[in-house]
C-alpha cells in the first residue's frame, strides 16, 4: 500500500472514526476515493463492487431522525406485521454494470422465473414477528422467564404513552436477524447489558428484522439488501428519535456493551453540558430582566420626581403669575380711584346748597353745602375731593350711629375686590339727603379702610 492509499485510509478513519479494516474495505471498492467512501459510509449504502464475504465492522454515527409511531400506526401494525418484505430495487453504480445486466437479462429471465415459482410453491417463507417476545417464545422458550427483565415489554408505539412517566432519555434498540448468529442475543440474558442501559437513563428495546418496528428504526436501503443484526442508539426528544450510533459488528458482546456504555456516557455529558448552558443562559436572562426591571423602576422614579418638580415649578409659576395678576389688578383699581380723585380735585367749584354738613376726616374736617333733594352720593364726591380723605373709606353717623349709604357701585366693588370688607349699608341706594335722614348741621365720619 503506497503513501497515497495510506493517507486516504488515515483520512477515512479520522472522518468516520471507523477501524482500519472498514476504511480499507470502503476505499478499495471506491478506488480510494475518500469523498465517495465517506458518503457511502454515513448513508449506510454499500458500494457496487462490495464482496458478500466481507462484513464491515463499524460504529456508524448518524443524525437521522425517526418519529415515534402515532396511534393510527398502532391499529395498522398488527395487519402489516404478517406481510412479506417488499422487493428491493437494484442500484447500478456504473453504465457498464447496467448494460451487462440489461444484455444478460434474456438469459437470466427464465432462471429468475423458475426460482420465483419454486419459492412461491415450495419455498418456506421466513415468519415475521411483530414483537421480539413472540420470537423468543417460539425459538428460545428458555428465556420466557427473563425476557421482560431484558427488553421493553411492548411495541415501539407504546413508548409514546410511557415517555411522560418514565422520563427516558435514550433508546438502545437491538434488531435481531433470525437467520443470523444468535450469540449476541444469548449474551443479553447472561450479562447486565440491559440493566446497564437502564442505569444510564435509557430503555432497551428489541425487535426482529422484518417487523414494522425494525423498519421504523432502520429504514435505510442497506438494511433491506444486507440483512444483519445491529444495535442502534437513539436520543429521545419529545416524540421523535434521533439516531446517534449504530453498531453492526456484534461478534464481541463485551466490546459492544463497552462501546454502548461509553456512547451513553458521552450523551449524558453532552446533556449535562446542555442543561448547564441552558441554566447559565436562564440565569443570565434572569439577571438581565432583573437589571432591566430595576432600571425601569429607577427611570420611573426619576420621571415621577421630574414630573413632581416640574409640577411644583409650574405651581410656583402659576402662583407668581396669579400674584402678579392680582397686583396688577390692584394697581389698576388704585389708579382708577386716584384718577377719579384727581379729576375731583381739579374741579375747584365749591359745593352749593341751603344746608351745612360737617365731614370729619382722620386728620381734619370739612364743611360742605347741600340741598335736601341732592343725591346722597354728593357726600362721597365732596369727601374724596379733599386732600385729607384716604383712597379707600366708608362713612357713618354718630347720633344715631348708622352707616351713610353714599358709596357708588363701582367704588364699592373696588373695596370688595381689595378685600377691605366694606359694609353693605354703605352702598348707595340712590336716595337723597332728606330720604337718608341727613339734615342741616349733621356730621358724618370717614372710616379709613
Amino acid at each position: 500500500m503506497d503513501e497515497t492509499q495510506q493517507a486516504a485510509v488515515a483520512q477515512m478513519k479520522e472522518i468516520t472514526n471507523c477501524n482500519e479494516d472498514t476504511a480499507m474495505d470502503y476505499l478499495f471498492r471506491t478506488n480510494f476515493d475518500v469523498e465517495i467512501a465517506v458518503r457511502h459510509f454515513f448513508e449506510g449504502t454499500i458500494p457496487a463492487t462490495m464482496r458478500d464475504e466481507r462484513t464491515p465492522t463499524a460504529s456508524t454515527p448518524s443524525s437521522s431522525v425517526t418519529a415515534l409511531p402515532s396511534p393510527t400506526e398502532e391499529r395498522t401494525s398488527s395487519t402489516s406485521s404478517t406481510s412479506r418484505p417488499g422487493p428491493v430495487l437494484p442500484r447500478y453504480h456504473s453504465l457498464i454494470q447496467f448494460l451487462a445486466e440489461f444484455f444478460t437479462l434474456p438469459v437470466r429471465l427464465p432462471l429468475i422465473m423458475l426460482n420465483y415459482v419454486y419459492n412461491y410453491f415450495f419455498g418456506v417463507s421466513t415468519p415475521v414477528y411483530a414483537h421480539i417476545f413472540d420470537y423468543l417464545s417460539k425459538e428460545f422458550p428458555q428465556y420466557d422467564a427473563n425476557k421482560k427483565s431484558v427488553f421493553y415489554k411492548h411495541q415501539l408505539q407504546s413508548l409514546r404513552n410511557d415517555l411522560p412517566t418514565k422520563n427516558w432519555k435514550w433508546l438502545v434498540a437491538y434488531i435481531h436477524d433470525p437467520n443470523g448468529s444468535p450469540d449476541f442475543l444469548h449474551s443479553l440474558f447472561v450479562s447486565n447489558f440491559a440493566e446497564q442501559v437502564r442505569t444510564r437513563g435509557g430503555v432497551f428495546f428489541g425487535c426482529v428484522m422484518g417487523s414494522p418496528d425494525a423498519a421504523k428504526l432502520r429504514p435505510d436501503s442497506v438494511f433491506g439488501r444486507k440483512r444483519k443484526s445491529c444495535v442502534i442508539v437513539f436520543v429521545i426528544k419529545a416524540t421523535s428519535l434521533t439516531r446517534k450510533l449504530m453498531i453492526e459488528d456484534l461478534s464481541n458482546s463485551q466490546a459492544v456493551a463497552t462501546n454502548i456504555d461509553l456512547a451513553l456516557i458521552d450523551l449524558i455529558t453532552d446533556e449535562a453540558d446542555r442543561i448547564l448552558r441552558s441554566r447559565e443562559q436562564n440565569e443570565a436572562r434572569r439577571l438581565m430582566e432583573e437589571q432591566n426591571r430595576e432600571y425601569q423602576e429607577s427611570l420611573q422614579r426619576d420621571m415621577e420626581r421630574i414630573a413632581k418638580s416640574k409640577s411644583e415649578e409650574e405651581a410656583a409659576k402659576r402662583a407668581q403669575e396669579e400674584e402678579e395678576r392680582k397686583q396688577k389688578e390692584t394697581e389698576n383699581r388704585v389708579e382708577k380711584v386716584e384718577k377719579y380723585k384727581k379729576s375731583l380735585l381739579e374741579d375747584d367749584t365749591p359745593s352749593t346748597g341751603a344746608h351745612d354738613l360737617l365731614i370729619r376726616f382722620p386728620t381734619g374736617k370739612k364743611v360742605i353745602k347741600f340741598n335736601g333733594d341732592d343725591s346722597i352720593e354728593k357726600i362721597f364726591q365732596e369727601a374724596l375731593k379733599s386732600e385729607m380723605c384716604p383712597l379707600f373709606f366708608q362713612m357713618h353717623q354718630s347720633f344715631p350711629k348708622k352707616a351713610v349709604p353714599c358709596l357708588p357701585q363701582w367704588y364699592f366693588e373696588i373695596l370688595t375686590l381689595e378685600e377691605l370688607e366694606p359694609k353693605e349699608e354703605c352702598l348707595s341706594n340712590q336716595s337723597t339727603f332728606e330720604q337718608s335722614g341727613i339734615t342741616h348741621g349733621s356730621m358724618v365720619y370717614i372710616d379709613n379702610l
